[in-house]
């Protein structure tokens, strides 16, 4: 906490902590399941006795992109004296996200009201938890919790999986996934991503699809633990930087506090004693429609891109027949920035971020449908591909005499015939 004292000082924070997440509307839990379950018949520690007097976990979302005008999530959280300092990320698209700026902000839980944000280099909880959760050799064995760099006394549940994504773009391996992310007394938070396979037709392989969904205190005295869902963030912008970023945590004797995109939750410090999950602050209908046509629009706009550099590449490069395709001068091959041409999706899985983001948004049924039948137009897209027959065998000749009766495989909109594709009308 030392870096922040300056900051502190200076912001003036005056936020009472005995209010915060004090939110009487609630969201119907379906949407945000709570497992909450004791799982072992040792006796528990005066200071976490289940006699004490239950308490609701309230989750709140905060009008970060209002107040600050630009796609913004909480990426710390510190406490000092009576209140909470957030630190806000602020981040811009690109082709993945780009982290713009950096702030320190109090919030006063009663009036939900922001102080006046200060630059600042970042906020940590303090001290680091000293707890680690390594994964398994494979993906199919449990994880081994560490104290420091020898195990733990207290054994992961082996009722909780953890899933890890091999297919990370990184040097170490699931360095993104299961991360303990602070302490509060004998328990340890532990945030753990999901689901285990992805929700669209696209290979195995494919990487990202996996976010923060669960929230796991274990005590380390007695193996106790509860579980609790994490709300989804539905940002296109924040895609990226949460899905590597862990929730952000905070703790006081009563309280322990979980940021993660733009929710803040407050949940007893002794998990055992909470009770209901409370939901206020859900993005409002014209957000939530925009991001629909977003979602639509970028599906519809990679599956006709990759259809159509798939014809292009058959016509022009394989059959020579500028005539049936807007062709490039020469014998180039005609490289475009189709995902059916995307060297990052055949080697590592990869598909971006928007596109995930698209494929998990909620939608109503009938626009889900529509995004069903993209989908499938994409997926075909990608069956027909053969830009990696080009790679493993660079000549024209060589994918001809392989398909000689022609385009082995049908395309969304176009039409096989003379061993060309043809386009409808």
């Amino acid at each position: 906490m030392k870096r922040l004292t300056l900051i502190l000082w200076g912001i003036g924070i005056s936020v009472g902590l005995s209010g915060c997440g004090a939110v009487n509307a609630s969201v119907p839990v379906t949407t945000h399941h709570d497992h909450a379950k004791s799982t072992t018949t040792q006796q528990s520690t005066p200071s976490d006795s289940t006699t004490a007097q239950a308490t609701s976990v309230q989750w709140l979302r905060l009008p970060l992109r209002t107040e600050f005008g630009e796609p913004t999530m909480i990426g710390g959280i510190a406490v000092h004296k009576s209140g909470l300092v957030f630190q806000v990320e602020s981040y811009t698209l690109n082709q993945n996200a780009v982290r713009a700026a950096d702030h320190a902000v109090s919030w006063n839980a009663s009036s939900q009201g922001f102080g006046t944000p200060v630059a600042t280099s970042g906020i940590s909880s303090n001290p680091s938890p000293v707890f680690q959760l390594l994964p398994g050799t494979t993906s199919a064995s449990s994880p081994q919790l560490m104290d420091g760099s020898s195990p733990a006394t207290v054994a992961w549940p082996s009722q909780i999986p953890t899933y890890q994504s091999g297919q990370n773009p990184a040097s170490t391996p699931f360095q993104f996934d299961n991360r303990v992310i602070g302490q509060s007394g004998q328990w340890i938070w532990v945030a753990l991503k999901g689901p285990a396979r992805a929700s669209w037709p696209f290979s195995s392989g494919v990487w990202g699809f996996r976010h923060w969904d669960r929230l796991v205190a274990l005590n380390v005295a007695t193996g106790q633990y509860r579980m609790f869902s994490l709300p989804h963030s539905y940002s296109e912008t924040l895609t990226y930087p949460l899905w590597s970023q862990p929730p952000a945590f905070a703790a006081t004797t009563d309280h322990v506090y979980i940021g993660i995109g733009s929710w803040i939750g407050t949940f007893p410090a002794n998990p055992l004693i909470a009770d209901k999950i409370l939901y206020q602050g859900s993005p409002p209908p014209s957000l939530a429609t925009a991001r629909i046509q977003r979602a639509l629009t970028l599906i519809n706009q990679n599956s006709w891109q990759s259809v159509d550099a798939d014809a292009a590449f058959w016509n022009c490069y394989v059959m020579k027949d500028p005539s049936r395709q807007a062709c490039s001068a020469g014998n180039a091959v005609p490289i475009s920035s189709a995902l059916s041409m995307s060297p990052t999706y055949f080697n590592h899985g990869d598909v971006g971020f928007s596109l995930i983001w698209a494929n998990l948004l909620p939608m109503p049924n009938e626009d889900t449908q529509k995004r069903t039948v993209a989908m499938q137009r994409l997926n075909l897209a990608l069956k027909a591909s053969l830009f990696y027959d080009w790679i493993g065998n660079p000549s024209s000749q060589a994918i001809r005499h392989q398909y000689p009766d022609g385009p082995p495989y049908p395309l969304p909109g176009y039409y096989r015939k003379n061993g060309m594709y043809w386009a409808k009308t």
